[in-house]
C-alpha cells in the first residue's frame, strides 16, 4: 500500500442541473461494491431510494476494469493505492460537477500506516448559489489532539465557502471527547445536524454513531438510517433536502 497518485473522476452529466428538492445517501460501504451481493442490493435500493447524490466511503475502485458506477459521474479521494485498486471516498452524482478537490489528513494512521481522505464537490443549484458537499472518512487510530488537527484543516477550508453546506461520512468520533471535538467542529461553521429516523440502524462503536449529515443553508426534509442486512458493517443514511433561495421575492 502506498500514498495515492490517481484521483478518478468521470464528469458525464455536466448539462444536468440540480433541482430545488435532491436526496443523497451516505454510506460506509466497506469495500463491498465489487461484490456481486452488494451490487443485486444496491440496484434495489436505489429504485426505493433514489438519489440525487451517493456518498461512500472506503469504495474498492479497480484500476483497469469499468467501475460499477458507470452510470453516474463521480469523482473520488483516493486515501490508498495498490498495484490493482484505489481506496477512499466517492461522490456520485448525476448532476454537474462545477468544482472538485481532495483532500488527505495531515498524519497517517498509527498501525495502519495510512492517510484518510476527503472529497469536496461544489454543484450549481437553481438560484445560482453553490452547492458545497464534503464527503468524509474521519481519521482514526490517532491521538485527540490529532483528531481535533484535522476537524480544523477542515473548518479552515469550508470557512472560504459560501453557500449551503453539506459535511458528510464516517466520523469515527466514538470517544466522548471526540464527540465534543465534533461538536465544536459543528458550531464554529453553523451547522445543523440532520435528525435521523431509525437511529439504532446507524453504525455505533461504544454505543456512539460514526455516520453523520451536517448541513447549513437547506431545509432538511428527511433523514432515514436504512437496515441493509449486514451487506456492510455500516448502514447508509438517506436524506432529502430543499433549496432556501437566496433570490428576494419579487
Amino acid at each position: 500500500m502506498f500514498t495515492p497518485r490517481i484521483f478518478p473522476q468521470r464528469l458525464a452529466h455536466q448539462q444536468h442541473a440540480l433541482p430545488d428538492t435532491f436526496s443523497l445517501m451516505v454510506w460506509n460501504i466497506h469495500k463491498e461494491n465489487l461484490h456481486p451481493q452488494f451490487l443485486d442490493r444496491f440496484e434495489i435500493l436505489i429504485q426505493e431510494y433514489p438519489c440525487d447524490f451517493l456518498l461512500f466511503q472506503e469504495v474498492k475502485f479497480p484500476k483497469k476494469i469499468a467501475s460499477v458506477l458507470d452510470s453516474f459521474s463521480y469523482a473520488m479521494a483516493s486515501n490508498i493505492e495498490t498495484f490493482q485498486h484505489l481506496y477512499g471516498v466517492l461522490t456520485a452524482t448525476k448532476i454537474a460537477f462545477t468544482t472538485i478537490s481532495s483532500h488527505l489528513t495531515h498524519r497517517r494512521e498509527v498501525g495502519l500506516i495510512t492517510y484518510k481522505s476527503m472529497l469536496i464537490t461544489h454543484h450549481e443549484l437553481p438560484d445560482g448559489q453553490a452547492l458545497n458537499i464534503v464527503n468524509i472518512h474521519g481519521i482514526n487510530f490517532v491521538s485527540l489532539k490529532g483528531f481535533i488537527k484535522e476537524l480544523e484543516k477542515i473548518k479552515a477550508v469550508l470557512h472560504s465557502c459560501s453557500g449551503p453546506i453539506i459535511v458528510a461520512g464516517d466520523f469515527n468520533n466514538w470517544t466522548k471527547k471526540r464527540i465534543m471535538a465534533l461538536e465544536t467542529f459543528q458550531h464554529a461553521l453553523g451547522l445543523e445536524k440532520a435528525d435521523v429516523q431509525e437511529p439504532h440502524h446507524v453504525k455505533q462503536i461504544f454505543a456512539k454513531p460514526l455516520d453523520h449529515i451536517f448541513y447549513r443553508d437547506l431545509q432538511l426534509l428527511k433523514a432515514k438510517a436504512i437496515d441493509t442486512k449486514k451487506i456492510s458493517d455500516h448502514n447508509p443514511i438517506y436524506a432529502t433536502f430543499s433549496v432556501i433561495s437566496s433570490k428576494p421575492e419579487s
